[in-house]
Formats: structure tokens, sequence, C-alpha cells
């Protein structure tokens, strides 16, 4: 009977410090650094990034506050400002297009009814210039797996898309579509932010992306609806095309400007004389899907969780007391959702030479328990309970073992059950521009979960231990590697990633 009171007290010591049963203690001169990672501290700034920034989308103005708050962070901690102009942000090129809104509007072919002007329409994604009649179809769908079966029935049409849960999947069938257009119904119109876009020139590979309210939504369907049950929702789990009755006129004129959304980047200097040059990297990606009509994506895990710490691990080492021998820079990019174009732009305009990296240490995703089927595969599906104290570590053996071996040396102090089934997604992360120039990387990754891309991966999910175990881990890993005589080798042949 007096077994359970120390199994309780044993347990209630290891929540107390995050770490995993079985891990051991922390060396005494870094465990004020450790220590400084905390719940709480990792709570406010995640909780900032997940609900205050309408899901950061790259180019979006929740993505700049979301620039700004980070590189708040980075200054109030005290890392140097290495990015354009003595600044925490290095810019990267974007195009923007928006529309004349006096010029833009969706009409019935005889121009009985017009949908035009704030609060009633919004553009999002643009194609080239339109002047387009075209017939129209209503789409309905309800669930995260509906899917449309003859998605061939829009090609060339408008599609109006009745209801406001529209899944990520589903947003991307319709948006690859051979679709005129493709129109949101929502309760409140947003303002015309426009489409962004890295390259110059808007193409019709793709179908022009417009929100209407619900008003001008009824009007139209009164003028082209087989009849007013089109604007009912579907069953769920349903997805049906209806053809409408007549055609609409569809007008946009393009606007183009350009600007530049920030990589983040801070950096704490080297103290070695012989080893300052050389650096070591600690990344996430701050972007996310942003904000459709009135759906927000506010990406907690994807990737609010890996650039959370990032910043909980520059505090950490900043408060240690250590002073790295190697530099140590601290990024949070813009653009992996739009195909790693932070990371890649960084690639192509590093800040140090890619020959002074001595590693880059990569988070995305770091804050949930991997739960379900597995990047699409049906043969792995992972079930939450058994992944509490879990986490991918991939590519780390991929240039160098050296890197590896620090990665695990120092998971005795976390005590992670590394998974080593994710390598699959090697290429989709930010480290893959850094991997690319044979700088060794590791990249950590919880696994895939029901909420990945849905508007549903909010904050309250977050498992708040697995978060700061990770940022714990690579505040230890990122040391190691600063402080260590010898860079890892790249001892692993390269025949191509």
């Amino acid at each position: 009977m007096k077994f359970a009171p120390v199994c309780l007290l044993a347990l209630i010591c290891v929540f107390a410090q995050a770490q995993y049963p079985g891990s051991q203690p922390v060396p005494k001169n870094l465990k004020k650094g450790f220590d400084n990672i905390k719940i709480d501290d990792a709570k406010k700034i995640l909780t900032f990034l997940a609900t205050q920034c309408d899901g950061r989308g790259t180019g979006q103005p929740g993505f700049a506050k979301a620039a700004d708050f980070v590189a708040a962070q980075f200054k109030a901690i005290g890392l140097k400002p290495v990015g354009d102009n003595g600044s925490y942000f290095q810019n990267v090129p974007f195009y923007k297009y928006t529309v004349e809104p006096g010029q833009s509007f969706l009409a019935t072919e005889d121009g009985s009814v017009k949908v035009i002007g704030a609060g009633n329409i919004a553009f999002g994604r643009l194609g080239a210039d339109t002047d387009k009649t075209s017939n129209v179809v209503f789409v309905k769908e309800s669930g995260a797996d509906a899917k449309l079966d003859n998605a061939d029935v829009l090609d060339g049409k408008i599609v109006i898309v009745v209801g406001q849960t529209a899944s990520s999947a589903f947003r991307r069938q319709l948006r690859s579509s051979l679709a005129t257009a493709v129109v949101y119904v929502a309760d409140v119109v947003p303002t015309n932010v426009g489409s962004v876009s890295r390259t110059q020139g808007r193409g019709s590979s793709s179908a022009s992306s417009l929100t209407i309210s619900k008003s001008a939504a009824q009007r139209l369907v009164t003028a082209v609806g087989p009849d007013p049950s089109v604007l009912m929702p579907a069953m769920e789990g349903k997805a049906e095309a209806i053809p409408g009755t007549g055609k609409l006129h569809l007008v946009t004129k393009g606007i183009e400007t350009t600007f530049g959304v920030p990589n983040v980047v801070g950096y704490i200097p080297g103290s070695d004389p012989k080893l300052k040059a050389e650096l070591i990297g600690i990344g996430g990606h701050l972007d996310h899907l942003g904000k459709t009509g009135e759906v927000v994506y506010p990406g907690a895990d994807d990737d609010g969780s890996g650039s959370t710490a990032v910043i909980e691990i520059a505090k950490a080492i900043k408060a240690s007391g250590i002073k790295p021998k190697r530099g140590i820079l601290f990024m949070t990019f813009c653009g992996e959702e739009m195909g790693l174009i932070g990371s890649g732009y960084y690639s192509d305009h590093p800040i140090f030479p890619h020959d002074n990296m001595v590693a880059e240490l990569q988070m995305d995703m770091v804050g949930r328990d991997s739960d379900g089927v597995q990047n699409g595969d049906a043969k792995r599906v992972d079930v939450k309970a058994d992944n509490i104290d879990t986490i991918r570590l991939v590519g780390s053996k991929r240039i160098s073992t050296d890197l590896d071996k620090a990665v695990q040396e120092n998971n005795k102090y976390i005590n992670f059950r590394f998974k080593w089934d994710a390598e699959d997604v090697y290429t989709r992360s930010d480290h893959y521009n850094f991997a690319k120039h044979g700088i060794p990387i590791a990249f950590l990754f919880d696994g895939f979960h029901p909420d990945y891309h849905q508007p549903t991966d909010t904050v309250d999910k977050i498992d708040w231990v697995k978060l700061t175990n990770a940022a714990k881990l690579y505040y230890l890993v990122g040391l190691d590697l600063a402080n260590r005589a010898d860079r890892p080798k790249k001892d692993v042949p390269q025949t191509g990633n």
C-alpha cells in the first residue's frame, strides 16, 4: 500500500519538470536555461499567434501582425537583428493582385442582378483579367472527407459554393478545377485583400476566388438557381454539384503591386575567436493558411508550435548565461505553405555563408500527439493515446551521423520515443532548402492528425508538455553543437536527396 504514494510523487515530479519518465537530470550548467522553457510562457506566445493573427497567411495582414510580434520577442530577448537594414526582417519579394472595386462585379447575364461594392463582394485569388459570361453551378459539401466525384461538371462554369464548412481538401479540389471562378458565400464579406504570389503576372491556370454575401447569393439564386432549396446545407460527408438555370457575367480588373513578406531572423553571435564565424540554424515556419472569407485556419500546431519553440529556445539560451562558441541563428519563415518560399529565399540569399552553417534544426508541428492515418498511407494509422511521448525525428541521418548522435545523446534528458516512419515528409518543410546545400539537418515533426490544415487546428488542442520538450531538446542540441570543438562530419554519401 505504500507503493501508490511513491508513484504519485514520482509522476508529480516528472510533470513539474515536463520531461518524460526515464529522463536523466539535466547538467547543472544547462539547467537554468532548460528550466526557463515554461509551459505558461509558451501558452502566451502560441495563443497570440493562433488566435490574434487570422491564420498568418503569407501576404495577409495577420502574417504581418505575427511577424511584428516575433520581432518584438527577439528584441526583448536580446537577439541581434541581422535582417534588412539592421532589422529583424529578411523581406522576400512578393506580388499582390487586387481589383478595381468599382469595375469588378458578378451579375446575371441580363444585368438585372449585379453584385458589386464593399460588403457585397470580395475578390481573393485572381487569374487574368476577366470578362466572361458562363453557366452557373451550385456546389455544396459537408464533412472533411467530402469530395466531388464528377468535378468535370465544373469546367468553364461559375461555381457558387453553398455553406461555410468547405474543408481545405475540398477547396483545393475546386481551386484545381477548370472553373471560371469559385464563389463562396459568407455571413460577413471581407475586405478585398487580393491574392499574393512570388511570380509576376497573373496566370489563368486556376480559377479566380470570390466571396459574396448571403443576401447577394439569395438574389442570384432567385435569378439563376433551380430553386431556393439549393442554399440548404449538404448531408454530412456528401458533396454534390447542382446545375443552375442561367448564366452569370463576371468582370475582374486587377491591380499589381510589389511588397516584401519577411522571414524573421535574430542572432546570438559566437564568442570563440576561431569558431564564431560558424553557426547553428534553428527554425520553424511562421505562416499558415490564413483566412478565406470568414474561415480562419489558426495553424496552432502547424506551425505556431514550431515558431513558439524557436522563441522559447532563444529565450532559454540567453537566460542560461552560456555564451555559445559558434553563433546561433533563429529563423521563422514565411511562405512555407506556398512551397517553402521563405526558406527558399534564404537559401538563395543567405545572411551567412552556407559553408559556415554547421547544422540546421527545424521544427514543424511539435505540439500534438499523432493520431489517425499518416500522410495518406492507410497502412500507417496512429492512435493518440499511444503517442503522448513520441515525436518523429526526420533526416538526421541523411547527411551526418554525428548530428543524429548529438540529438540521440541529448534526448536522454527528455526521453522522447522517436519514431522513424516519416522520411516521406523529408522534402516538405523548410529544412530541405538547407539540406540541398549539404547542411546537416534534423527535423522534429509530431505526425499528422485530423486537424491538419483544417480550421480546427486550434490552441486548445495543443500538448504543451510535448511542445516545451521539443524546445528543450533543441535547446540542448543547439548548445551542444555550438560549443563542441568539431562540427558534425558529413559522412553520408550523397546520391540525391
